[in-house]
């Protein structure tokens, strides 16, 4: 008996799974012309994950149609946009196989959060004479990843560290309010120290107990000012003086960053978390020696909570890249995959001038991938390198905390 009950089982299963594949084939049967839903099939192109792309490269409407179909059975939406679709299924897929942020270092929540800040080891420690606290040996796991998921993979941005997930409802740039993540498309990293030698960037020198003691980094921007109520504290620093219209008190700091379009699929938006492990750990920390902050601001951050600086220098990605879609008949689901051949960080192409943080946000405006408050909020934090600009800055700051200039 119980032998008999477990074929009937048996043959019952089988009919409900045959009956789920003829009522998915029946239910888009009008749709699937040129593809078999009751089989499973899947095609690919070389390009970016994106309702652009695929409509370039996947021309056949019918087909297009019986994604949609597909899709709606599988998620038990009806959705009638190809494009919104794709939109989905692409967002999904480039989330599926991420990096965790926590695991490049390796160190912990507290290590993570006091590097970005522009403390902890990495950013204090300078080698010494018995070949201590040797930065290439300290973070060699940084070289790691940039060699071995960094141009390979999605690196998650690090929302969990404090700099990069601020909330402070009383900091706002153009009435937009610092509320989530960086609010502004855009971050950047300003480094006051040099602590390698050898590395032909800034002027730290061997032997280090003697030439690389607060060094400089390249100098490529002035610090206008500070305003410490952005962290939650009170207070400002300024760094020009009105009286004189004298600018760069400072000394030398070297700022560095990346911007990216609202669309979730745009290429520097997927690879942002890339884009700041290059630019805070790879590019200049391990390969230059950039370290520590300037007092009273993040060594990096969301560019509202960063001092209010001339310019930054600026990196994108330029990825290549494999996207193949796959309907799966067992469990009837519809997914793209996406495969990553390589990614390459290069200097930024801007509007009237590259390798420039504010001409790649005009630029990422000027063909519609950026909103115009946002690049309107961001000119007020890079507020340009023309003599006066920063001075103009500040005043205009301190207008704001009812301190005017007495002539």
């Amino acid at each position: 008996m119980p032998s008999n009950m477990n074929r009937n089982t048996l043959a019952l299963l089988v009919v409900q799974v045959s009956s789920l594949l003829i009522s998915t084939h029946a239910a888009c049967e009008a749709e699937c012309t040129t593809k078999d839903a009751t089989n499973d099939f899947s095609f690919q192109y070389t390009g970016r994950c994106t309702p652009d792309t695929f409509n370039d490269k996947i021309t056949n409407t019918e087909t297009h149609e019986c994604l949609v179909c597909l899709y709606n059975v599988d998620k038990a939406v009806s959705l009638t946009s190809i494009d919104s679709v794709v939109q989905s299924l692409c967002e999904d897929a480039y989330a599926a196989d991420v990096f965790s942020y926590t695991d490049i270092a390796r160190k912990g929540a507290q290590f993570d959060n006091e590097y970005y800040s522009g403390g902890g080891e990495w950013n204090y420690e300078i080698e010494t004479a018995s070949g201590e606290d040797i930065l290439a040996y300290d973070a060699s796991r940084v070289d790691d990843i940039y060699y071995y998921e960094a141009q390979r993979k999605v690196i998650e941005f690090p929302e969990n560290i404090e700099s990069f997930n601020p909330f402070n409802r009383e900091n706002s740039f153009n009435g937009i309010q610092d509320l989530d993540g960086c609010d502004l498309n855009a971050a950047f990293c300003c480094f006051a120290q040099d602590r390698q030698a050898g590395d032909n960037n800034g002027n730290c020198a061997t032997p280090y107990e003697y030439n690389c003691i607060d060094k400089d980094p390249a100098d490529n921007t002035n610090i206008c000012y500070i305003d410490h109520a952005r962290s939650g504290n009170s207070g400002f620093s300024i760094f020009g003086d009105l009286q004189t219209g004298k600018e760069n008190i400072e000394g030398s700091v070297h700022c560095h960053g990346f911007t990216w379009g609202d669309d979730p699929l745009s290429q520097d938006n997927v690879y942002k978390g890339n884009l700041l492990f290059y630019v805070s750990m790879y590019d200049h920390m391990t390969q230059r020696g950039y370290v520590r902050n300037i007092p009273g601001s993040p060594m990096c951050a969301c560019a509202e909570n960063m001092a209010v600086v001339t310019r930054a220098d600026c990196t994108q990605v330029q990825v290549d890249e494999k996207v193949t879609f796959r309907w799966t008949v067992a469990d009837s689901s519809l997914e793209a995959v996406v495969y990553i051949d390589d990614i390459d960080y290069n200097a930024c192409t801007g509007l009237d001038a590259n390798n420039n943080l504010l001409e790649r946000a005009r630029k990422l405006e000027d063909i519609g991938a950026l909103a115009e408050e946002k690049v309107t909020a961001i000119e007020e934090i890079l507020v340009g390198s023309t003599a006066g600009k920063c001075n103009a800055a500040i005043e205009t700051f301190l207008g704001t905390k009812n301190v005017s200039r007495i002539d």
